[in-house]
């Protein structure tokens, strides 16, 4: 991790690339930024230590470019609260959302230490089947959870399940990123989730989903059929 003296905009690393000005920043007056975890369509995550509790959390941040847009602050609004209504053991805990002093959106969940289904499946193909009742039921159970709230996840995927093995126990589920979650009880004519608009990943899209129409949960179990296809064959059913 590169020193607090690298960390300033523009300084960079050893390795010649643009070392990252939010790590070592105390964020928002109560998160101390350790390191980056990864980054996707709506911001970056990064491990950091919640100075109050003294314990380590998963901070998501808005990208700076997207944060100037009116109709993407008010998706991301929209996630933290779609995410924060949900309390399930199979989904992540929210701790805490808000904005910095410099106007960046940022939402606080408790920190996975795990890896995805995705990593299982790449390396070991197929799973036992044991084991895809068992992941796939908790799956299910995150998503009736949601459901349950008026949320739909929208971009169910293996990456975005996590397997914890802990305490002695295996295979404890949880579904992340609600990030691009349609609340079915909202505005369906806002700007934020106008139908037409395409939002998921491809090959886990309900064909409804993949022409631009007005979906609901139903595209979540469809979604699902895919990935319990998946870890009983090992391949997804549709590859093009």
């Amino acid at each position: 991790m590169p020193s607090e003296s690298e960390q300033h905009n523009g300084d960079r690393r050893p390795d010649g690339r643009l070392a990252d000005p939010l790590i070592g920043h105390t964020f928002a007056g109560r998160y101390r930024v350790e390191r980056r975890l990864g980054q996707g369509g709506m911001g970056v995550v990064y491990a950091a230590r919640q100075l109050t509790m003294d314990r380590l959390v998963a901070l998501k941040v808005l990208s700076s470019d997207l944060g100037a847009s009116p109709s993407a602050r008010a998706r991301f609004v929209r996630e933290m609260r779609a995410t924060a209504r949900i309390e399930h053991p199979n989904t992540v805990r929210v701790y805490d959302f808000g904005e910095d002093e410099d106007g960046h959106l940022f939402l606080t969940m408790e920190l996975i230490d795990g890896r995805t289904l995705q990593d299982d499946l790449r390396r070991r193909g197929a799973l036992e089947l044991s084991r895809v009742l068992t992941i796939g039921e908790a799956i299910a159970k995150a998503l009736a959870a949601a459901h349950s709230e008026g949320v739909v996840h929208r971009d169910l995927k293996p990456e975005n399940v996590m397997i914890v093995d802990r305490y002695g126990e295996t295979d404890e589920v949880r579904v992340l990123d609600f990030g691009i979650a349609r609340l079915l009880d909202g505005d369906e004519d806002d700007a934020v989730t106008r139908t037409g608009s395409l939002i998921g990943t491809p090959l886990y899209m309900s064909p409804e989903a993949a022409t631009g129409q007005k979906v609901d949960h139903r595209a979540d179990l469809y979604a699902l059929g895919l990935v319990l296809y998946q870890m009983v064959a090992g391949r997804v059913p549709f590859s093009d």
